[in-house]
């Protein structure tokens, strides 16, 4: 799970410093201790602009703390380790949301909307505000307009620390090679049968965090097709919906190979079976990955009978010329 620190809930509110430089200690030490909260619990590069006390912002109210030791570790924390939701920035269709009427999209609320309509599992964490004491939160996607409402996305919200602690103890660490990542896939994507030989691909490459990551927003993809068919391949209408979305038009995130790549490369883009090692299959069908130039190759459309989805490929694009 994903936690996406609540902007909003930094609201000028605190009338004393002392108590939010106490709260602010305890959820350092709780990052210091844990390192799947680290990794796991994001917030935007502009959250040390928010207000905090009497006209302070955030890092302006850190800067006048006396500690030296305390006021590195929160800057440090705000300007270089985050993580920052803004470096990865998920893309949705209709990229608009508010909540209370108040414009969300750019801050931590509207990551976390835009990851789980993307079928990631997130949740935010708000500080002491009594307009967040509450879950779910309720976001507004798009324009409170008939042909703009897009309905209300429920964000899971905790708001105590006691609960971070929690949290903190069940998160798993964020893969650190190319052998934890295709481990996780494994263990989280149980509608998709990997290849075995991928770990062979990946090893000559350097590991990359971000091809990980995007990894894994593709696999989503395919895992919630899976979900969404019926025992025949069949789509829901949230399937079709969802392939509508991901598999047409320009910023398509899966495509097919073209008709020229398809007879230069076939032999390139035929792959051991994952179920029948012996057999070869022809998958240039993929998810792409742009920076490095990645690509996750895949059986589609699935043959009838066969409910999961084989991936066959993760690793450098093959159709290069």
């Amino acid at each position: 799970m994903e936690l996406h620190f609540n902007d909003l809930s930094l609201a000028g509110q605190f009338s004393d410093p002392e108590a939010f430089y106490a709260t602010l200690e305890t959820f350092l030490k709780l990052r210091i201790k844990h390192e799947a909260l680290r990794e796991n619990f994001f917030c935007s590069r502009t959250l040390g602009m928010r207000p905090v006390h009497a006209g302070y912002n955030l890092q302006q109210l850190i800067l006048k703390h006396p500690n030296r030791l305390f006021k590195q570790q929160v800057l440090n924390w705000l300007s270089k380790s985050g993580p920052f939701w803004d470096d990865n920035r998920a893309e949705v269709a209709n990229d608009f949301f508010t909540f209370n009427t108040e414009d969300v999209t750019e801050q931590g609320l509207g990551e976390a909307c835009r990851r789980q309509l993307l079928g990631r599992e997130v949740a935010s964490f708000s500080f002491d505000n009594h307009n967040f004491e509450c879950t779910p939160l309720q976001v507004q996607h798009g324009w409170r307009e008939p042909e703009l409402d897009f309905g209300q996305i429920a964000i899971h919200n905790f708001w105590q620390l006691s609960d971070l602690a929690k949290i903190a103890q069940s998160l798993q660490p964020v893969p650190k090679n190319w052998l934890e990542m295709l481990q996780a896939a494994q263990q989280e994507f149980t509608n998709l049968i990997f290849a075995e030989e991928m770990i062979t691909i990946l090893r000559p490459h350097p590991f990359s965090r971000y091809v990980c990551q995007r990894a894994f927003e593709l696999l989503t993809v395919l895992q919630r097709l899976v979900d969404e068919s019926d025992e025949y391949g069949g789509l829901s209408d949230v399937g079709t919906a969802l392939f509508e979305q991901h598999f047409n038009g320009k910023k398509a995130w899966f495509t097919d190979s073209s008709t020229d790549e398809k007879n230069h490369f076939k032999q390139e883009l035929s792959f051991n079976d994952p179920c029948d090692p012996s057999q070869k299959i022809f998958c240039p069908w993929h998810g792409k990955i742009k920076t490095p130039q990645f690509r996750i190759h895949f059986q589609w459309p699935r043959p009838k009978n066969q409910q999961k989805i084989k991936i066959v490929y993760i690793g450098p694009k093959i159709t290069k010329r």
